[in-house]
């Protein structure tokens, strides 16, 4: 098994790929909390490229006029570019899925954070990077209602939501009848103190947490520890992996503060 980057009486950081060290993790895995990178290193601006000609498909968000939209994510995420071709970076979240599902126990689910999008004047919902193998297994999609957005654009009205997918075991319930009453839209207003380019709010997964009451949370794409963070200031156990190691040192001092008070 791979060493820890960072570890105390809580949390566990690994630093490497997500896949590779789900396989090896050797812990019961209650909830997966997680926001990929939303692939936006290969953002049309919601059009056609090929059929209106205002820029090349191939020069990259800071071509299309989204540097100063995204300009936290134009370049990606360090040694990760973010501009994977769609039909990839769909096959490369299924694998993460499913990796993540075979790592839950039989009362697990997954909370997976995306973010609807228009691909070439189409939309792709967040629901469609779950693969076929687990689509059966959806049990809700909680509406997470940011305050605004940034991407305007004459295609489309500008986003300002995203959707929680949840995947479930058939015997993952919430931790009492009273936490079902947050309801499934959740208005929570975005991150903006964090060194992570496109990091989301820590009470996403607060509330997450909170809500279920799991023992051990896994985050695959743990950034600058988010949800590791939530994890430890509600007393319960987090593992988190990120293969930019400089993120790993940011989310290992965030680990290192003392547990805030809620």
């Amino acid at each position: 098994m791979k060493a820890p980057y960072y570890q105390d009486a809580a949390v566990t950081i690994y630093h490497g790929d997500c896949i590779e060290v789900i396989t090896e993790i050797q812990q019961e895995i209650d909830l997966v909390f997680t926001s990929p990178p939303y692939n936006l290193g290969n953002t049309t601006g919601g059009g056609n490229p090929e059929r209106f000609g205002h820029y090349r498909k191939s020069s990259g968000i800071s071509g299309r006029g989204g540097a100063t939209k995204w300009s936290g994510v134009a370049n990606g995420y360090g040694t990760y570019g973010d501009d994977l071709p769609h039909e990839e970076y769909v096959e490369w979240q299924g694998g993460v899925l499913c990796a993540c599902w075979d790592a839950l126990n039989d009362h697990g689910a997954i909370f997976y954070n995306h973010k609807p999008r228009i691909l070439d004047g189409v939309l792709i919902p967040a629901i469609s990077y779950v693969p076929e193998s687990l689509q059966p297994f959806i049990r809700q999609e909680v509406i997470w209602k940011r305050s605004g957005g940034i991407n305007f654009t004459p295609a489309f009205y500008v986003p300002t939501h995203e959707r929680i997918v949840i995947i479930a075991k058939r015997a993952f319930r919430l931790r009492s009848q009273s936490a079902s009453g947050v309801g499934d839209v959740w208005s929570i207003h975005q991150e903006v103190r964090n060194p992570h380019p496109a990091p989301f709010p820590v009470e996403l997964p607060l509330r997450a947490i909170e809500t279920v009451a799991p023992t051990m949370t896994l985050d695959p794409f743990m950034g600058s520890g988010t949800t590791l963070r939530a994890a430890k200031d509600l007393g319960r156990k987090a593992i988190g992996i990120e293969i930019e190691e400089r993120y790993c040192e940011i989310a290992a001092k965030r680990m290192a503060q003392e547990v805030l008070a809620l």
